[in-house]
């Protein structure tokens, strides 16, 4: 399965791993592995509760949001432009093996 990294350096793994803690092991070769982890600390008793804390944007933070977006507007519409036009990386991929495969058989008579 092929994963895009996005502009902020995220890929989504998909809502069945969502809250989940994976390990990331980075190779030299740069290669990276996720393994899925449970984190339990020292200290726990047998009555540990796996609850995530609820997301809140406070008002503060939703000002500061609006803010931003405000003084990159400019920028954004230039990108919003820019990706209308422009198909995502897996399409690309998937178009580029469909067109290889259809000269391979081209090329090597078969069909």
């Amino acid at each position: 399965m092929l994963k895009e990294v996005g502009a902020s350096g995220q890929i989504s793994l998909g809502k069945k791993y969502a809250g989940q803690l994976f390990d990331l092991q980075a190779a030299d070769d740069g290669s990276i592995v996720l393994r899925p982890v449970r984190v339990v600390p020292a200290t726990a008793t047998a009555t540990v509760q796996e609850t995530q804390a609820p997301y809140r944007v406070t008002p503060a933070a939703q000002q500061s949001n609006r803010e931003w977006a405000e003084t990159h507007a400019q920028d954004i519409a230039l990108y919003n432009a820019w990706a209308s036009q422009s198909e995502p990386y897996s399409q690309r991929v998937r178009r580029w093996r469909e067109q290889g495969t259809t000269t391979a058989e081209q090329t090597h008579g078969t069909v």
